[in-house]
C-alpha cells in the first residue's frame, strides 16, 4: 500500500512539474498537454479507486501509466515553443468561398447521416429510438453510404474551425454559428454514439482557445462545462444500453468500462496475457490501405477483444506496447507529445484553416487516449487531407497583413487581438 501511495505521489508531482514547464514555454495554460493531463491523471485514480473490480492495479502497470504521462509531456516540452513574435502575419481568406465551403461540407455530412439512418417510428419510446439508431444490421433499414461520401463523415473537424475563424472576423453571425454547431451535434448523434459529440465539443474548445487566447480560468471553465454536457448525454445513452443487459449496472459500473477500466484492461498487455494477433498494430492506416489494394489478407483489428473486466478498450498505449513492449509504449507516448508540441507551435503562429483544423483534430485524439489510439487510424489522415484541400480553396496567396502581438504571461490573456491590423506587407 505504501508503495502504491509513493508511486502516485511521485508520478503526479512529476507530471505537474512538466506541465508547469510547458505552460511557461508555451505561454499558455490550455494546450493539448493540459487536456491530456486533465483526462489521463483522473483516469489513473479511477482505475485504482473508482471501480467495482476486486483485482487491484499492479504496481508495474501503475508505473508504466505514469511513465507514459511523463513521456508525452517531455516530448511536448521538447518541441513546443514560445508564441509568435510581436509581429505575426494574418492569413488572407476568401470570405465567399469559405462560407460556401462551410455550407457544402455541412450539407454533405448531413446527406451521409440521412442516407445511413435506419427505419425508425416517430411514436416509439425514447429507449427504442436510441436502440434503433444504434442498430447496424440490414434488418434495421440502415444502408451503407457511397464510398465517396466517407471522407465527409468527420467533416465537422474542418468546417467548425473554419466557421470559428470567420466568426472571429465578424464574417459569420452568432446566430448562424450557433445553428451550425447545433446541427453538427444532431448529426453527430445520428448513430447514438458518443465519440462524435465529444469530437465536436473538443474541436470547438481547441479551436477557440487557439484563436481567441482566453484567460486560463475561462478556458478551464468552458472545458468543464463541455465535459459536464458530454457526461450527461453519455450517461443517458449508457443507461438505455444497460437496460438491455441481464445485469443492471449502477454507479461506477456505468462508466468504468470506458474510464478507468481501460487502464485495468491495459494491464493484460503489461503482464502478457493479452491474445496478440500477428502483424503490427501501430501500422493500422498502412494495413488498411494495403488491404484495400489486396496486398494483404488480414491484419490486427481495431476492435480489441473483451477482457476479464468486460471492456474492449485498452488506452492509446495498447498498439505501441503490443508492437514494441513497454519501451515501445513510452516511445510512442513521447513521439505523440513531440508531434503535438510541433503542431501547437505552428498552429499558434499561423491561424490558417488547415492548421487550426489539424490541431483541433489532434486535441480530439488526445481526449480519446484513455479509450483507444486514434493517431494510428486512417480517418485522421483523410480529414487532414480534406482540411488541406479546403485551405487551398479559401486562402488567397501568402499572408499579406500583419497584426501586432506580444507574448502573454502563462495562463493569461494576451495584450493583443489578432484582428488588429497595423500594416500591410
Amino acid at each position: 500500500m505504501a508503495e502504491i501511495v509513493l508511486v502516485n505521489t511521485i508520478g503526479a508531482c512529476g507530471a505537474i512539474l512538466l506541465l508547469c514547464l510547458i505552460t511557461h514555454r508555451a505561454r499558455s495554460g490550455y494546450t493539448f498537454a493540459h487536456l491530456f493531463s486533465a483526462v489521463w491523471g483522473p483516469c489513473i485514480l479511477a482505475a485504482q479507486y473508482y471501480t467495482t473490480s476486486t483485482h487491484t492495479l499492479s504496481l508495474k502497470t501503475l508505473v508504466v501509466l505514469f511513465a507514459a504521462w511523463w513521456a508525452l509531456l517531455a516530448g511536448a516540452l521538447a518541441t513546443v515553443k514560445r508564441p509568435a513574435a510581436p509581429m505575426m502575419r494574418e492569413v488572407n481568406i476568401n470570405k465567399r468561398r469559405a462560407l460556401a465551403l462551410i455550407l457544402l461540407l455541412a450539407s454533405l455530412q448531413a446527406v451521409l447521416v440521412v442516407y445511413e439512418l435506419p427505419t425508425v417510428v416517430a411514436e416509439q419510446s425514447a429507449n427504442k429510438l436510441v436502440l434503433g439508431l444504434r442498430a447496424t444490421d440490414v434488418s434495421s433499414g440502415r444502408t451503407k453510404c457511397p464510398w465517396w461520401l466517407e471522407i465527409f463523415r468527420n467533416a465537422y473537424f474542418v468546417y467548425l474551425p473554419l466557421a470559428l475563424v470567420l466568426r472571429k472576423r465578424n464574417w459569420l453571425s452568432r446566430r448562424m454559428f450557433c445553428l451550425l454547431v447545433a446541427s453538427a451535434c444532431l448529426l453527430g448523434l445520428g448513430r447514438m454514439t458518443r465519440a462524435p459529440l465529444m469530437a465536436i465539443l473538443v474541436t470547438l474548445w481547441a479551436a477557440w482557445t487557439l484563436l481567441y487566447r482566453p484567460r486560463a480560468v475561462r478556458a478551464i471553465g468552458v472545458l468543464a462545462g463541455a465535459i459536464a454536457a458530454f457526461s450527461a448525454v453519455f450517461l443517458a445513452i449508457q443507461v438505455v444500453l444497460q437496460s438491455r443487459s441481464a445485469h443492471t449496472a449502477e454507479g461506477a459500473q456505468l462508466i468504468e468500462g470506458y474510464y478507468g477500466g481501460s487502464m485495468r484492461a491495459f494491464q493484460s498487455i503489461v503482464d502478457g496475457t493479452f491474445p496478440r494477433e500477428q502483424g503490427y498494430y501501430s501500422a493500422d492506416m498502412v494495413n488498411y490501405v494495403l488491404n484495400k489494394m489486396n496486398m494483404i489478407d488480414a491484419y490486427p483489428s481495431l476492435v480489441r477483444p473483451y477482457g476479464d473486466n468486460d471492456t474492449n478498450v485498452y488506452t492509446f498505449l495498447d498498439a505501441y506496447a503490443l508492437d514494441g513492449g513497454l519501451m515501445g509504449a513510452l516511445l510512442g507516448a513521447a513521439l505523440t507529445g513531440m508531434a503535438g508540441g510541433w503542431l501547437f507551435t505552428r498552429a499558434s503562429r499561423r491561424h490558417s484553416p488547415a492548421m487550426v483544423a489539424s490541431y483541433a483534430l489532434f486535441a480530439y485524439c488526445v481526449a480519446m487516449t484513455v479509450v483507444n489510439n486514434e493517431f494510428i487510424r486512417i480517418a485522421p489522415v483523410m480529414t487532414i487531407g480534406l482540411a488541406g484541400a479546403v485551405n487551398r480553396l479559401v486562402v488567397r496567396g501568402r499572408a499579406k497583413r500583419r497584426v501586432r502581438g506580444t507574448p502573454a504571461a502563462p495562463g493569461a490573456s494576451p495584450s493583443w487581438r489578432p484582428g488588429e491590423i497595423v500594416s500591410r506587407a
